[in-house]
């Protein structure tokens, strides 16, 4: 019986993250806070990971400060705040930031005997880095994990593509998809998020 309530709860939980991640998008809050709820320093504050406490976030959506809009319960009830808090706290962190080459000026760690990296390391290097720069340009449109979103989704594309083809597609967007090369992402950054982007399954 118990096991059976916990997995309701658990069924319910995910059903209100899915309905909050609809509301987050449906009420345009994305377009200030991002996808993920990262923010950015010209729309809009980060609301995740850590999603400031529920009580507040309802009393400030309906009585913003500065250039926030105003969305009244009418427009926004509390349940459906609670929902996009719901969202919000699913999200997890991102990795660590010494764990990205690209935050610690591609610097390759050194071993405990202060040898330069094996191979196997300077492999796992590239995957970092190329998720680090996945998540920080291409996430947004393509989703988190490859899904799709804004933008299709990349899961299994090695299936379709050779690496070479989606480097190629990176400096050579169609459609409304951005120009990123060569700014704000490199040669090196294209060749390790194609690698990284190939290796979605």
């Amino acid at each position: 019986m118990l096991s059976h309530a916990a997995g309701a709860a658990a069924t319910d939980a995910g059903a209100d993250v899915e309905a909050g991640r609809a509301l987050f998008m449906q009420k345009g809050c994305y377009e200030c806070h991002g996808i993920f709820g990262q923010g950015s320093i010209a729309t809009g504050p980060a609301l995740a990971p850590h999603p400031i406490p529920l009580e507040a976030m309802q009393a400030y959506v309906h009585n913003p400060k500065g250039q926030m809009p105003v969305f009244s319960e009418k427009i926004l009830p509390n349940d459906d705040i609670a929902r996009i808090h719901a969202y919000l706290a699913s999200i997890p962190p991102g990795p660590p930031v010494d764990s990205i080459a690209l935050l610690n000026n591609g610097k390759a760690s050194r071993n405990a005997s202060g040898g330069a990296t094996s191979t196997t390391q300077a492999t796992a290097g590239v995957a970092v880095h190329g998720a680090s720069v996945y998540t920080a340009n291409c996430a947004a449109c393509h989703g988190q994990n490859g899904e799709g979103g804004v933008g299709p989704a990349l899961i299994g594309i090695s299936s379709r593509y050779q690496t070479a083809d989606i480097e190629t597609r990176i400096r050579e967007p169609r459609g409304i998809m951005p120009r990123l090369y060569p700014n704000p992402l490199n040669a090196k950054d294209v060749q390790d998020v194609a690698r990284y982007v190939a290796s979605l399954k």
